[in-house]
């Protein structure tokens, strides 16, 4: 619980990154790549993952690459699950997304930008205030 306000405050001030393990075979990610993994289910072998609707992480980065808030992401999920185009990413409390992006080197995740723990590697920064 603690670990959750202080990562939902980190989220607000200092942006969300996209992140994977260190070993990871992704080298880099543009925003566009993003938009496509976590918005449009392009995902191909990797396995992204999400954070609930009521962290603030999730809510910076749905914001940031698609200009898209929670209910507007919502419901354009809906529509691609209906029309067959897509799945959303599956949902996870943000201690099992730090286990499963250091379990998995195909896993791709997101975190408040002060919340990366050792032996993950940041791919793309969204929304940093400086």
């Amino acid at each position: 619980m603690g670990l959750s306000l202080v990562a939902a405050m980190s989220a607000a001030a200092d942006g969300v990154v996209i992140v994977v393990r260190r070993d990871s075979p992704i080298g880099s990610l543009t925003r566009d790549e993003a938009y496509n993994l976590f918005v449009l289910d392009r995902r191909g072998t990797l396995a992204p993952f999400d954070l609930p609707e009521t962290e603030l992480a999730r809510q910076a980065l749905y914001q940031e690459l698609a200009g898209r808030n929670v209910t507007m992401m919502r419901a354009l999920r809906a529509r691609l699950v209906f029309s067959g185009q897509g799945r959303p990413p599956q949902q996870v409390e943000l201690e099992e997304m730090l286990q499963r992006l250091q379990a998995d080197r195909n896993a791709i995740g997101y975190l408040p930008a002060g919340a990366v723990p050792d032996g993950l590697r940041i791919l793309l920064t969204l929304g940093a205030t400086r």
